[in-house]
C-alpha cells in the first residue's frame, strides 16, 4: 500500500513537472523574444503557474488517494514537482542558450553594462561587477542558477500551498 502511494506521488509530481518545466521555457522564450531582460512580469507569470500545476497536482493525488493527502506527502509532491519543472526547464533554456541563439549572452552582457552606466557606475567598479556577472553569464551558469533558485522557490511554495491542501483522515499514514 505504501509503494503504491509512493508510486502516486512521483506519477503526479512527475507529470506536472514536465508540464511545468516545458511551459516555464515558453515563457522565458517569450521573455527573450520580445526583447525584455528580467522583467516582474514575466516572474510572476512563472510563479502563478506554479502555483496553479502545484495545487492541480495535489488535487490529482486526492482524488486518486480516497481524498486523502498529508502534508509531508503535499511538501514531497509539490518540491519533486518544481524539481522536475525546473530540471526540464533548465536543459531547454542551455539547448537554447549554447546552440540556437548563440547572441543571447552578449546581449545580456551588453544590458548589464548599460545598467551600470545608467546608475553611474564606472572604471574598476564597472570591470568588478562586470567580472563577476561574467563569471555566471554562460550557458551552464544560467542554467545552474535557474534550477537553484527554482527549487528553493518550489520548495517554499510547497510548504505553503500544502497547508491548504492537505486532508489527513483517520486513515491518513504520514
Amino acid at each position: 500500500m505504501e509503494e503504491q502511494r509512493t508510486h502516486g506521488v512521483v506519477r503526479v509530481a512527475t507529470k506536472y513537472g514536465l508540464i511545468l518545466g516545458v511551459l516555464s521555457f515558453l515563457i522565458f522564450l517569450a521573455q527573450v523574444l520580445a526583447g525584455r531582460k528580467q522583467n516582474w512580469v514575466f516572474t510572476v507569470a512563472n510563479i502563478v503557474l506554479l502555483l496553479a500545476l502545484m495545487i492541480l497536482a495535489h488535487w490529482e493525488f486526492k482524488r486518486t488517494h480516497g481524498g486523502m493527502m498529508t502534508y509531508p506527502r503535499g511538501l514531497g509532491s509539490g518540491t519533486l514537482l518544481s524539481s522536475i519543472g525546473m530540471v526540464v526547464r533548465c536543459v531547454l533554456m542551455y539547448v537554447y542558450v549554447k546552440y540556437i541563439n548563440t547572441g543571447y549572452l552578449a546581449a545580456v552582457m551588453q544590458a548589464q553594462r548599460t545598467a551600470l552606466e545608467q546608475r553611474g557606475i564606472t572604471g574598476a567598479q564597472a570591470q568588478l561587477a562586470m567580472g563577476i556577472t561574467s563569471a555566471v553569464t554562460t550557458p551552464m551558469g544560467i542554467a545552474v542558477t535557474s534550477l537553484i533558485t527554482g527549487i528553493i522557490l518550489g520548495f517554499i511554495l510547497a510548504l505553503i500551498v500544502s497547508i491548504f491542501t492537505q486532508s489527513a483522515g483517520r486513515m491518513a499514514v504520514v
